[in-house]
């Protein structure tokens, strides 16, 4: 379904995470099967911690939200239009959002912030600005420089897979706490690929870039089929927002605490 790109990038400004997915055929389901402890904590080490991004440096210190999530879901077309020599042009059109596309995004939304603890805000309410934002467009516009102030060959570079990308910035003054995150999926996909899309990026931005197959179903895997969290993607979920993992927390100290509290949920969790 799809290759990734994962990592905490430096741009001068800021530190971006990101992941890109391509579409691919779809495979088979994975049999369902328990991992252990210690399967559960490499899992862990190598999403949160690791990157599979070629000339990209993977992450030491642990990175999370502390702060409501304020969510603004966008959906474009695009306007095609020729020039007296017959030169075309692309531009975004904003347009109605598919119902859809809102109930994927809050049902994956409630449950996220279920397991992480993290509260939602409605950002028209309260008057602040939205920290996460979820862009539906077409395939084409999927590198359009509106959709993030971020290098233009970066984005190019995300979309370039074709199917859904992220990127999140921690903040500027200590680079370990993320403020704000960015997700734009392919809109020309089917709807069980934008599902899959909505929540692997979703998870994703929460501070868990990393992408690896394993012998059990989940959302950090290559089956595009996987539309729910598993087991397993509960409990690498519930241990990074587990108040025991601080955000900037290094690598190898937060792996001694995700033990404990993966073991504690291993044995808690159905």
């Amino acid at each position: 379904m799809k290759s990734f790109i994962a990592a905490f990038i430096g741009l001068g400004f800021s530190y971006i995470g990101m992941a890109a997915a391509a579409e691919q055929t779809l495979k088979p389901t994975i049999a369902i099967v328990q991992p252990s402890v210690d399967e559960l904590v490499e899992y862990f080490d190598t999403i949160v911690f690791g990157s599979e991004f070629s000339g990209v440096k993977a992450s030491t210190h642990a990175k999370k939200w502390r702060h409501p999530l304020r969510v603004v879901v966008k959906e474009y077309g695009e306007v095609v239009s020729y020039d007296v020599q017959g030169k075309q042009t692309r531009k975004l059109r904003e347009r109605h959002i598919k119902r859809l596309h809102f109930d994927y995004i809050q049902k994956h939304l409630n449950e996220l912030a279920f397991l992480t603890g993290l509260k939602t805000e409605d950002a028209e309410l309260n008057g602040k600005m939205p920290n996460l934002v979820i862009n539906f467009v077409p395939r084409l516009q999927m590198a359009n420089p509106a959709l993030a102030d971020v290098d233009r060959g970066l984005l190019k570079r995300l979309a370039a897979q074709g199917g859904c990308y992220f990127l999140a910035w921690p903040d500027a003054k200590i680079g370990t706490t993320i403020v704000k995150a960015t997700i734009v999926v392919n809109v020309e996909r089917r709807m069980a690929r934008k599902d899959h899309c909505v929540l692997e990026e979703m998870t994703q931005s929460l501070g868990l870039p990393n992408d690896a197959n394993r012998r059990w179903p989940s959302i950090f895997s290559n089956n595009g089929q996987i539309r729910t969290l598993s087991r397993p993607d509960k409990i690498l979920i519930k241990t990074l927002y587990d108040s025991r993992l601080r955000p900037g927390m290094p690598q190898a100290e937060a792996l001694a605490e995700a033990r404990k509290v993966i073991g504690e949920l291993d044995r808690r969790l159905p």
